[in-house]
């Protein structure tokens, strides 16, 4: 979730929650201008006005953090629970995700304005042992409530990030008092209050240092579970080789500059507007017609050129097929035209050329595939480039497929999301389910650095399912 998207939604959490305080404010308003100035000097007010203002924020505070875990949010993951712990540090790490890494962050400056606001609100919680049971009983709450009404997943991790957002709050609150207190900023009650914000900050300052100085990048498939297999029934009749062996790792190489520049050249387009989003770029043209087009230019490489407003006619393969030198000529002219591709005649006067994957040739090769779409009258409606070209970059020794059997044996591999239709149940590895090792192959994945690492897929019969399969990283680390 980019920043826009997150600004655009706690706006619109907002506004409640400001409705709420708003509301309360005018009844505070008029408790003051009614009754409490009228009964200040006789010293028998029972509510202090500021406390009123504390307790007011409070409330619309709750509604926000209500509103963010348990409102509006669905009901599909019925008494769901994970109860290792830091798996989502684990989780965003492999994927080196920085969309994950900010649910870990907004998990603790949820709590935040709670350790901030109770000890300003009642005295007793300025005693932390109070302050801490209250916020762990309030995290406990959400996540078993989201557990029993399926409206999300029972979190150890959100217990322990919001626990750590209410103390950094509890502990700003306390280098605030100190400030005002002494009538200066000690040093020692800045770094101790500060403790949390610091260690974190240390811990992404060191995790980004261990992974520029890693040579390849993170694989999301790594599982940080571990199944216990002692009483799970697994079997299998392959023929497995122990002997070891090696495989190639590649990189992808993006080739997104000069395609406006050679689009503009040889088609006749002008540029007429940009728009960036986080790398992607979105640029609309127009020919000397004025027919306006799409560019799209993904930030891994990929692109699509588009018509804007045009919808292909229907055509058979009989009349596409006058148009076939035109479609090379033309993917020549562009110097798009892929060597030892498929070919393959679309509809709607669409041409498709594809490359397969041909790694393990230790040397560097094109993948994917590239599509023209062309008019009766031979001007072209779209273009889709979804070539990579993958460098070679060394040959790395990798486990043998007996090695993987110890693995699958050991518990060590992740239960893969393989449909939408899968229950939780069904990805829990558990005493007296049955799994039987049908195929294991070499396959590449691509890692957060965009290196194509060798990976096994093994693929098996779990539980009478036969479409089951994990992916195991090769190389060995």
């Amino acid at each position: 979730m980019g920043i826009n998207e997150i600004y655009n939604y706690l706006r619109f959490l907002m506004l409640p929650v400001i409705v709420i305080i708003g509301i309360e404010f005018v009844l505070i308003g008029l408790y003051y201008f009614l009754y409490y100035r009228n009964r200040q000097s006789e010293r028998k007010l029972r509510i202090d006005i500021k406390k009123l203002f504390l307790g007011a924020l409070f409330i619309g505070y709750v509604d926000f953090v209500l509103e963010l875990t348990i409102f509006g949010r669905g009901h599909s993951h019925f008494l769901q629970m994970n109860l290792h712990p830091f798996s989502s540090y684990i989780e965003a790490w492999n994927k080196y995700s920085l969309r994950d890494f900010q649910n870990c962050i907004f998990n603790i400056i949820m709590f935040i304005p709670m350790g901030i606001l109770l000890p300003l609100i009642s005295r007793k919680f300025k005693a932390f042992k109070w302050l801490l049971l209250v916020v762990v009983s309030s995290t406990l709450f959400i996540e078993t409530y989201q557990t029993l009404s399926g409206a999300g997943i029972f979190e150890l991790d959100d217990i322990i990030n919001n626990t750590l957002g209410g103390i950094f709050g509890y502990q700003l609150y306390r280098l605030a008092a100190s400030i005002v207190y002494n009538k200066r900023v000690r040093m020692k009650s800045l770094l101790g209050n500060l403790a949390i914000p610091l260690l974190m900050g240390l811990f992404f300052v060191g995790m980004n240092i261990v992974y520029f100085q890693q040579e390849f990048g993170n694989l999301a498939i790594n599982s940080f579970t571990k199944w216990n297999m002692e009483d799970v029934h697994l079997t299998t009749s392959l023929q497995l080789s122990s002997a070891p062996t090696a495989a190639p790792v590649y990189k992808k190489i993006i080739h997104r500059d000069g395609v406006e520049a050679l689009l503009q050249q040889k088609l006749g387009l002008s540029e007429l507007k940009v728009v960036d989003d986080h790398g992607n770029r979105e640029i609309l043209l127009k020919d000397k017609s004025g027919t306006q087009y799409t560019l799209y230019l993904s930030k891994e490489g990929n692109w699509s050129l588009t018509e804007n407003n045009y919808t292909p006619e229907q055509t058979s393969f009989a009349d596409q097929e006058p148009m076939l030198p035109k479609a090379k000529a033309i993917m020549a002219d562009l110097g798009l035209l892929p060597e030892e591709a498929n070919f393959t005649v679309l509809e709607g006067g669409e041409f498709q050329w594809s490359l397969p994957d041909k790694a393990e040739l230790n040397k560097n090769y094109w993948i994917g595939e590239l599509s023209l779409g062309l008019k009766q009258d031979g001007s072209i409606y779209s273009i889709r480039n979804l070539l990579e070209e993958n460098q070679f970059i060394k040959e790395v020794d990798i486990l043998s497929p007996a090695e993987v059997y110890e693995r699958i044996k050991n518990g060590e591999f992740p239960q893969i999301q393989r449909n939408a239709i899968l229950k939780h149940d069904q990805l829990v590895i558990k005493k007296g389910d049955q799994l039987d090792i049908t195929g294991i192959e070499l396959t590449f994945i691509y890692d957060t650095k965009n290196f194509y690492q060798p990976v096994y897929r093994v693929y098996g019969v779990f539980n009478g399912d036969s479409n089951w399969f994990t992916l195991i990283q090769a190389r060995r680390s």
